[in-house]
């Protein structure tokens, strides 16, 4: 029988010890597996492949008060979110979370990786590791998303079917499925195939799939003239606005959801206070400037309004964010996931739930019950 779920968060965040997983790499690449390793000032960071290290960083961790944030030494013990999944339930029970919708960061860490099939060796090593022992000690409590290789459309398809297997309830992308950071014609190999196989789809990075920071943002049919300053047609749509539309955007105009009507992400941690007014902007703008933009960078006009197509394909993050609670009525409260965020700074942990009370003291029952627990449910199958 399915769990009865009172709240859920739709945003929690795993980041772990590589020490407890890198046995799952195979043994020709394991010496070359991350390592955990101590930076001067004794904090854990990650290196891989010999790279870069990375830190756990000081923005993650709740425990820390916020004024203290900047002295704290972050090490996988003393960190909240980094240890054993019984500790994860543990801490799940403090805050008065029945579930978590689990994100990792370290797609792009393990792609540090010097060969493509070391690389996907990893990424394959680490979904196996949260599927057979982490998400296993609670399946129904710990709702890990499966990575999702960059290295192209065939790399990004073999490990969807690989994470459906493991028992995923979704997987996370961090480029397009080509592993561009523009949608192409071969992802929609992937599309098909994720809605073939029922396997829910999200990001975690901003509302974007790697734009920007001097990636492209769209594969243009013509390059504007020297005489065009800016070489990016969608900043014209989103200028005054959240850049978390860019994705939806971008997929609105490749055609991917005209071609795959009951394709649906959701977008991880952008928060909802700018959706009502980003929504009537991006309309606005896209009116006003879909003619220039078509005579200097060749797109064609959409099949319908820009805002509708967001309204309809997308799912949206939050976290503590009153504004966006009192706005929610500009999408509708079923787009709507709420988390906690924890265990980064941003979390209220273990005082979530006083906080979430508090920003939906006036929200109907049945809206809230669908923002805390419905939309991920449905979302993510967990009622199967």
């Amino acid at each position: 029988m399915p769990r009865q779920y009172r709240v859920i968060s739709g945003d929690g965040h795993i980041d772990l010890n590589p020490d407890v997983w890198r046995n799952r790499v195979a043994a020709k690449w394991r010496e070359r597996a991350p390592k955990r390793v101590k930076m001067p000032n004794g904090s854990d960071a990650v290196v891989v492949d010999g790279g870069k290290p990375n830190t756990i960083g000081v923005t993650r961790s709740v425990r820390v008060a916020h004024q203290d944030m900047g002295k704290q030494v972050p090490t996988f013990e003393n960190s909240a979110g980094t240890g054993t999944p019984q500790q994860r339930l543990r801490e799940q029970d403090q805050d008065g979370i029945d579930c978590e919708v689990l994100f990792s960061q370290i797609s792009l860490v393990l792609r540090q990786a010097k060969e493509d099939d070391f690389y996907c060796e990893l990424v394959r090593a680490y979904n196996e590791f949260l599927a057979e022992e982490y998400m296993a000690a609670a399946p129904n409590r710990l709702i890990c998303m499966g990575t999702i290789p960059i290295t192209g459309i065939d790399d990004a398809i073999k490990e969807l079917a690989h994470c459906t297997k493991l028992g995923f309830k979704g997987v996370k992308l961090e480029r397009y499925p080509s592993g561009k950071s523009y949608p192409t014609p071969e992802d929609d190999r992937f599309w098909a195939a994720a809605l073939d196989l029922k396997m829910p789809l999200t990001n975690h990075s901003d509302g974007n799939m790697g734009s920007g920071n001097g990636q492209p943002d769209f594969l243009y049919p013509k390059e504007p003239g020297p005489d065009i300053h800016q070489r990016n047609a969608f900043r014209f749509f989103t200028r005054f606005t959240n850049p978390c539309m860019t994705a939806p955007l971008q997929m609105a105009f490749a055609g991917v959801w005209d071609r795959f009507p009951n394709l649906n992400f959701y977008w991880a941690e952008t928060m909802i206070g700018w959706l009502e007014y980003g929504l009537w902007q991006i309309d606005d703008h896209y009116d006003r400037y879909i003619g220039m933009i078509h005579d200097h960078w060749g797109l064609n006009r959409l099949q319908r309004k820009p805002s509708e197509y967001i309204k309809e394909h997308n799912y949206w993050g939050f976290l503590h964010d009153p504004v966006g609670v009192k706005r929610r009525d500009c999408i509708g409260a079923d787009k709507l996931i709420w988390g906690t965020d924890f265990a980064h700074a941003a979390s209220e942990w273990p005082n979530s739930i006083k906080v979430m009370e508090q920003d939906f003291a006036e929200v109907p029952e049945k809206e809230k019950r669908a923002i805390l627990v419905d939309n991920c449910v449905k979302y993510f199958h967990l009622d199967q």
